[in-house]
């Protein structure tokens, strides 16, 4: 069974580190409109030859439900295009509000909070954090015809793949007086 310190230790690290691989995957698909080859070598050994989406489509793919479940873990989440709080759990779920420090229990994280962290317009913030739901549920866990509430940029994504660790810091180990551990491999080069 996992632990709470499981989760602050190993798993939202993990799953930061999906988001980070995220915007790492998306920039890297738009480098070029050319076809590029990518080849996977295994201890020396091809393994596996194809093209950049081979790699970059699972990676958007398992970033974009990462980014969505920590922000559902922070008790956020979209309600008819706005950015608004869970209202409940589901059995099993663990969340924001199941930590607390000797003074007082974690709370879900409320959208203006949420979106007072983004130096920027709010509008573009709740847009970013929109856009991760719409995106991961319309685009990854449904099949859907991919008609969207707008069209999603490349300056949402950044957004919201730099502001979920913010949220996380500011709303969780920061309030337990702890860094966010790094995640234990994967990092792209020059990062």
């Amino acid at each position: 069974m996992m632990t709470l310190d499981d989760v602050l230790e190993k798993w939202i690290p993990y799953r930061l580190q999906a988001v980070e691989m995220l915007q790492f995957a998306w920039d890297w698909t738009g480098e070029s409109s050319s076809p590029r080859s990518v080849d996977i070598v295994v201890d020396g050994q091809l393994k596996v030859r194809g093209n950049v989406a081979l790699i970059a489509n699972p990676m958007i793919e398992a970033g974009l439900i990462h980014a969505r479940a920590l922000l559902e873990f922070l008790g956020l989440c979209s309600v008819k295009g706005q950015l608004a709080q869970v209202q409940k759990r589901k059995n099993g779920d663990i969340a924001v509000e199941h930590f607390s420090t000797p003074q007082c229990p974690l709370q879900i994280v409320h959208p203006d909070a949420a979106l007072a962290a983004y130096p920027g317009p709010k509008a573009d913030a709740e847009n970013a954090l929109l856009a991760i739901f719409e995106l991961a549920n319309k685009g990854m866990a449904h099949i859907t015809d991919n008609s969207f509430s707008q069209a999603w940029t490349d300056q949402h994504l950044d957004i919201a793949c730099r502001g979920i660790p913010v949220l996380l810091h500011n709303h969780l180990y920061a309030k337990l007086g702890r860094n966010i551990p790094k995640a234990p491999v994967a990092v792209p080069d020059g990062r």
